[in-house]
């Protein structure tokens, strides 16, 4: 990758002997008709994790032989949700927990953390087993000989192949590693969940190949000053990508969350710059709070600040641009803050409503009522466009105890127990 250090490695693809060192010809591999592979040798439906949350990201559950790539920060909790659906699994049949980045005794120590006064009874279940080989020859051999439920590997750059040259963690050995790995699931039906590393920039650290030859890229978000924990999907073969799930860190783990819109509220008295927004995350409507800050400038003279928490920079930018512009609030000669409440990362239009009127409150000073969500795409001229899922969102309000559900041009059928105010323009607000 270009103006980065150590991204350009040299190796050669073709496998190497163990034992002589010489290179090996590879098998014609073999091929059987489709109808060999009856239903019987696959469970049926989902494998569920114990967790609904992680259950719904997955697409509803685990698929027989699916890889799914676990990545986040360092810290963030990776390692500690695995930690705990490994138990789930354990009471229910074998296990395998690849520790290549700390030792038992250390993964016990967190094991006695997690699980508490349990930690004991629990510590006697036989099905849990735990290795510290971090050869993919070893652990692929292993997978094989045994009947595992599933398997963690913790993490994949702490895995090398003996025949791929290069250290463990460089781009050659995490490729051959991971495609040992997935080749090895396909073929007895054992799930896998894979911890990867992200690098300074935040990408998942190694090959794009790694990305690909996976069924599922799972994405862990959070930081050590929010104890909430958003699991994101990057890629899912087995099911959608737009889902969610939330959990909270606490001092003896994660725990699901299963209302999040609860979170990422701030309840409390009225006041200006905040408004309400809803998005639409796979099947869940999740209502966050959105705040504002329109600093007026007390001279003039260098660039105007426009930050964003929670929304792409440039998409703000976007909005101030047409609320100066279209919307009858001059911002040229302020300074604009917005911020999502709780931490979530939203990339749906569906919040530009809620983001107006958060920064129109502000510079009235005026505050909007706690009881109205705002829920539209705004464009370029002005204009509130409806997007997708208004109905989803009707239900979710009314089961929430809204009162009012402000909308841009769609067709919106009946309804009772609310009101839907449609709003063209953005002046309307």
């Amino acid at each position: 990758m270009c103006g980065q250090w150590g991204t350009l490695e040299e190796f050669d693809d073709s496998p190497i002997d163990s034992e002589h060192g010489k290179a090996v010809s590879v098998s014609k591999a073999s091929f059987a008709p489709l109808g060999k592979y009856s239903k019987s040798d696959v469970r049926k439906g989902r494998i569920s994790t114990g967790y609904m949350e992680f259950d719904r990201v997955l697409g509803g559950g685990l698929v027989d032989g699916e890889v799914v790539l676990l990545s986040g920060e360092p810290g963030v909790g990776k390692s500690t949700l695995l930690m705990q659906v490994v138990m789930n699994f354990a009471k229910e049949g074998k296990v395998l927990y690849v520790c290549g980045e700390e030792s038992p005794a250390q993964l016990n120590s967190r094991f006695s953390r997690i699980f508490g006064k349990d930690a004991g009874a629990l510590s006697k279940i036989d099905e849990f087993i735990v290795t510290e080989d971090t050869t993919a020859e070893s652990i692929t051999a292993l997978i094989e000989q045994e009947k595992f439920e599933l398997v963690v590997v913790d993490s994949i750059q702490s895995i090398s192949s003996l025949i791929s040259r290069g250290y463990a963690g460089s781009i050659g050995q995490v490729r051959v590693s991971g495609a040992m790995l997935t080749r090895v699931a396909k073929k007895t039906g054992t799930p896998i969940f894979i911890v990867g590393q992200i690098n300074k920039i935040g990408d998942i650290a190694g090959p794009k190949v790694l990305e690909h030859i996976v069924d599922c890229v799972l994405y862990m978000e959070g930081d050590q000053y929010n104890q909430y924990r958003i699991i994101r999907s990057i890629k899912n073969r087995f099911g959608s990508t737009n889902e969610i799930g939330v959990f909270e860190m606490r001092g003896n783990g994660l725990f699901e969350v299963g209302n999040p819109s609860l979170l990422f509220l701030e309840s409390g008295s009225e006041s200006s710059g905040s408004a309400i927004g809803s998005i639409i995350q796979g099947s869940r409507v999740v209502f966050v709070e959105v705040q504002a800050l329109v600093v007026e400038r007390e001279s003039e003279g260098g660039p105007l600040r426009r930050v964003a928490n929670g929304i792409r920079k440039p998409r703000l930018d976007m909005l101030c641009a047409v609320m100066s512009r279209k919307g009858g609030a001059f911002l040229g000669n302020k300074d604009v803050f917005v911020n999502i409440v709780g931490g979530l990362n939203v990339n749906d239009p569906a919040i530009d409503l809620a983001v107006c009127a958060a920064i129109k409150s502000s510079i009235m000073d005026k505050a909007l009522p706690k009881d109205v969500i705002y829920f539209g795409e705004v464009g370029l001229t002005g204009e509130v466009r409806g997007t997708w899922g208004v109905d989803s969102v009707i239900t979710e309000a009314q089961r929430a105890g809204y009162s009012e559900l402000v909308v841009g041009r769609m067709k919106v059928g009946p309804t009772k127990g609310i009101k839907v105010r449609k709003v063209w323009k953005i002046t309307s607000i």
